[in-house]
């Protein structure tokens, strides 16, 4: 096969070398591939002119056609039906219909095979090697007369005088330049299978009550607690056909814990062994109408959010007075978007969700308010850098808020008409993305 496509190139290069020719820019999904194929199966031989000195916006310029003395211009433009690529190749000589026309199908990088490729160049030659030359011919030469003693001579045809390219055409010919491939994409956009995600949430957290009534009521304040974080999600429909609106279907899951923390009376040494933990799970659809160079994707969510904040009792036994354990166990749901910049390099993401409290622990009880509610919300905005594909660096703004109503009565230990328990901070993360 090799053999022949070298036999095509040299038949190109035997016909069009007394003409000039162009290759046009192609037009269509991966043009560069197949034009370079052609370039340098053409023009390292032939006289080729660059395609910038007969165009104009990649369609041909006629009246600078003629000024370069081009006799063929070869132009095509490649269409793409679901995955298949074709290239319809036209030859022309002149404004109108192609001399010679053919369409050839590519290969899934836009290349020809080695079969069209000598296919393509068949139909460059039909053109090339019997289009109008780009010089007038030079007058024939007279016919020998009848009395030269040679009569075999006068069966050979006079010999074409051998015709220079202008010094012009010569360096122009050194300036087409030797095709080079074109740079491959920084990634192929593809929705994951698998996302790890392992980071630190740097929080404030303020619990306060709504207008107490009994003095035995103690608000709580913890102005800096450092939360480990991780989470994962999982998209088992992506193994199958990543490319699918199903795709993105998939769970989540995620736990911040910190147990070592200590809390203290005012004033005093007293230490008392407190911790937090928070632990989310739940269903999770990206849906990515945009995929490439910007895209876009938002994720409607579902799941079951469990949160506590708990102070135990000291050394000695005793324990903060008027200040309650809180153990939230809620449903979770919320939407988030990302829009994504820079093919992938930069993202910029937020969610917000709705959490209704089924269940509040120790505050609403027999052992603070017999009756209540609590409903929260919780908000996130962020930027994420990926500098490789697979890894993506994210810092985000973090609110969570839990609003409690309580129904007491003038003969409760303790009255009051709610309470807010706010968190704020930061989150510093890793993702690992599969």
């Amino acid at each position: 096969m090799k053999n022949l496509i070298l036999v095509g190139v040299v038949l190109v290069a035997a016909e069009a070398s007394a003409q000039r020719l162009t290759i046009l820019p192609f037009t269509g999904p991966a043009s560069n591939a197949s034009r370079n194929q052609l370039v340098t199966a053409i023009c390292d031989t032939a006289d080729c002119v660059p395609a910038s000195k007969v165009s104009a916006g990649n369609k041909p310029d006629w009246k600078k056609v003629k000024k370069e003395a081009v006799a063929v211009l070869v132009q095509g433009t490649i269409t793409k039906k679901g995955k298949a690529m074709t290239l319809s190749l036209g030859v022309l000589e002149g404004p109108g219909a192609p001399k010679a026309a053919k369409k050839l199908p590519l290969q899934a990088d836009g290349t020809l095979s080695a079969r069209n490729l000598s296919a393509a160049i068949e139909v460059v030659r039909s053109v090339a090697g019997t289009g109008k030359k780009a010089e007038p011919e030079p007058a024939p030469q007279p016919e020998p007369k009848k009395t030269e003693p040679a009569p075999e001579k006068k069966k050979e045809p006079a010999p074409e005088p051998k015709r220079e390219p202008a010094p012009e055409a010569r360096r122009e010919t050194r300036e087409e330049p030797r095709p080079e491939p074109a740079p491959a994409p920084r990634a192929k956009h593809k929705a994951p299978f698998i996302v790890i995600e392992v980071g630190a949430d740097l929080t404030h957290r303020a619990f306060d009550y709504v207008n107490p009534v009994t003095p035995n009521l103690r608000r709580y304040e913890l102005p800096f607690i450092a939360v480990p974080e991780l989470k994962a999600e999982f998209y088992p429909l992506a193994l199958v056909d990543n490319s699918s609106l199903l795709a993105g279907l998939g769970v989540e899951g995620g736990v911040g814990l910190a147990p070592w923390l200590k809390s203290k009376r005012p004033n005093t040494n007293d230490s008392f062994p407190t911790s937090l933990l928070r632990i989310d799970g739940g269903i999770r659809w990206t849906i990515a109408p945009l995929r490439g160079p910007v895209s876009f994707s938002f994720t409607p969510a579902v799941g079951i959010r469990a949160h506590s904040f708990t102070v135990g009792a000291a050394a000695d036994g005793t324990r903060l007075e008027g200040l309650p354990n809180l153990s939230y166990v809620g449903l979770r749901a919320g939407l988030g978007l990302e829009l994504g910049l820079l093919d992938g390099l930069l993202a910029i993401f937020g969610r917000f969700s709705v959490i209704p409290i089924f269940s509040s622990g120790e505050i609403i009880s027999n052992a603070f308010f017999l009756k209540g509610s609590n409903f929260g919300i919780e908000a996130n905005a962020g930027v994420g850098i990926s500098p490789v594909p697979f890894l993506q660096f994210r810092a985000s703004f973090e609110l969570t808020r839990y609003a409690l109503t309580f129904q007491s009565t003038t003969t409760d230990t303790y009255q009051a008409q709610g309470a807010t328990d706010l968190y704020v901070g930061a989150t510093v993360a890793a993702r690992l993305i599969f």
